[in-house]
């Protein structure tokens, strides 16, 4: 059972840093300096949709794990 709860604390953690990933994304927002370069934080959002993938990944082990342990 105690490996059923590592993979349920994995994809909890995750899926909140995937999604915080993406709501920093959203707030820190993106600004044009006056030579006319775009500064966003765009390396976020790869790392929000890897973090999403890997919280997936572990709640379908995690599901699994408990559909064939009863």
């Amino acid at each position: 059972m105690k490996k059923a709860r590592v993979s349920r604390n994995i994809m909890i953690i995750a899926l909140l840093l995937g999604v915080g990933c993406f709501a920093l994304f959203s707030m820190i927002g993106s600004t044009v300096d006056s030579n006319g370069i775009l500064h966003e934080p765009f390396f976020l959002v790869p790392f929000g949709y890897f973090f999403l993938l890997i919280g997936i990944i572990s709640g379908a082990i995690h599901w699994y794990k408990r559909i064939t342990a009863k």
